[in-house]
């Protein structure tokens, strides 16, 4: 039951692993990170008035200055500095995704975040396209091996227990997991508030919102486990009660 209860933490985390490196949520929180590390929005607001010149000729924008070869829609102009500042984000996000923190490390500008990309690509910049396919290699191997040993489990054990005993310990894994990602929830909330620096702070949010989706997830499992072994226990209890003779 050890081993299920092993088996069944890695799996919670490998699925959420999955879940976070999957494109829409990765590049929403790569966006995010990007955005402070490359100060995006200052670099909007000091390019603007060479944008809105150049958006008067209806051509595609080349963002000169900027990290990453990027063009710019001439009518995105038009919504205001802090749309297209999230439009760069947005699209230097999806570049990295794919591509990996190469693409901005390569850049002639990278030793302007030389320092801080450290911390982005040690964090935030494995959530990539290459990060998400590790994870679900992950989840595969260990889903498989928790599968097996709750199967193992289960055939040691007799009655409604064969259904009781794996979903116990998985129950018990995945509430391990809950217990440890609340505990860390807290102290990254604390650090992302307290942190001095945007960029930092970034990183801090977006542990936050990653440990969140692993708590929510070790809660399903465990809530869902839990419900099968007190089943299996109320079971047991009942046929037992029916099966005791009765008194004359």
């Amino acid at each position: 039951m050890l081993l299920t209860a092993l088996g069944a933490t890695i799996a919670v985390i490998s699925i959420s692993a999955t879940q976070l490196t999957a494109r829409a949520t990765a590049q929403r929180l790569l966006a995010s990170a990007t955005s402070s590390l490359l100060e995006i929005d200052r670099f909007v607001a000091y390019a603007w008035p060479a944008l809105e010149e150049a958006a008067e000729l209806g051509e595609p924008i080349e963002l000169s200055g900027f990290p990453v070869g990027l063009q710019l829609d001439p009518a995105a102009v038009a919504d205001g500095p802090k749309a297209v500042a999230r439009e760069v984000a947005a699209a230097t996000a999806s570049l990295v995704y794919d591509d990996g923190f190469d693409i901005l490390a390569q850049s002639p500008q990278a030793f302007r975040f030389l320092s801080r990309g450290a911390a982005f690509d040690g964090s935030v910049g494995r959530l990539t396209r290459g990060g998400h396919s590790v994870a679900t290699i992950a989840l595969i191997v260990s889903g498989t091996l928790t599968v097996l040993l709750a199967m193992s489990v289960a055939a040691q054990a007799r009655g409604l227990a064969r259904f009781g005993a794996p979903a116990l310990g998985l129950g018990v894994g995945a509430a391990i997991v809950w217990i440890a990602a609340s505990l860390l929830q807290s102290s990254f909330t604390g650090s992302a508030e307290s942190s001095l620096d945007p960029f930092g702070a970034d990183l801090w949010w977006i542990a936050v919102d990653a440990v969140d989706m692993l708590a929510r997830n070790a809660a399903i499992v465990a809530l869902a486990a839990g419900a099968v072994a007190t089943s299996a226990v109320l079971g047991g209890l009942l046929l037992r009660a029916a099966d005791r003779p009765g008194r004359p």
